[in-house]
C-alpha cells in the first residue's frame, strides 16, 4: 500500500477540527469542572483538549515539512497516542460501571461517572487521533526520505 500524501485542503480541515477540539475541551472542564463540580468530566474534557493539542502539533509540523527530517520523533507520539487510546477505554468502562452500579442518571450536577465515561470516550477519539496521523505521516516520510544504504567500495 502506498501513502499518499494528504491534500492541503485536507489538512487545513484536520486543523480546525483540532483547534475545535482544544476549545471544547478547555470549555468543558471550565463548565463541568468549575460551575457543576464534576472533576471526574472535567478533568477528561481538559485531557481531551491536551490530545487535541497534540494532535493540532502534529498536523502543523507535517504542514511546516519538520517531519521529513525529524520522523524518528513521530514514533513518541505514536506511543503517547496508544498508550492513552488503552487508560482512556480503561477509564470508559469503569465509568460505565459505577454509573450502572450506583443507578445513576445523566445529570451534569456533583460525580456523574456517565458524564465523565463521555468525555472518557473524547479523550481516546483524540489520542486515537494523535497516533493515527502520527503513524500516517511517519509513513509517508518514512517511504518518500529513505536515506540509500552504504555501500562498501
Amino acid at each position: 500500500m502506498v501513502d499518499v500524501a494528504p491534500s492541503l485542503c485536507r489538512v487545513k480541515v484536520h486543523l480546525t477540527l483540532a483547534v475545535t477540539g482544544i476549545v471544547i475541551g478547555i470549555s468543558s472542564f471550565l463548565v463541568f469542572g468549575l460551575k457543576f463540580q464534576n472533576w471526574h468530566a472535567g478533568s477528561w474534557g481538559l485531557v481531551s483538549g491536551v490530545f487535541a493539542t497534540l494532535t493540532l502539533y502534529v498536523h502543523i509540523q507535517y504542514m511546516r515539512e519538520i517531519w521529513k527530517t525529524w520522523t524518528y520523533r513521530l514514533k513518541y507520539f505514536i506511543i503517547i497516542g496508544c498508550s492513552c487510546m488503552l487508560v482512556a477505554i480503561v477509564g470508559f468502562v469503569a465509568y460505565v460501571t459505577l454509573g450502572a452500579v450506583f443507578h445513576q442518571d445523566l445529570h451534569p450536577n456533583g460525580h456523574n461517572y456517565y458524564l465523565a465515561s463521555i468525555w472518557c470516550f473524547m479523550a481516546w477519539k483524540w489520542a486515537f487521533l494523535l497516533f493515527w496521523f502520527s503513524r500516517r505521516y511517519r509513513a509517508l516520510y518514512g517511504d518518500e526520505y529513505r536515506l540509500p544504504a552504504y555501500e562498501h567500495i
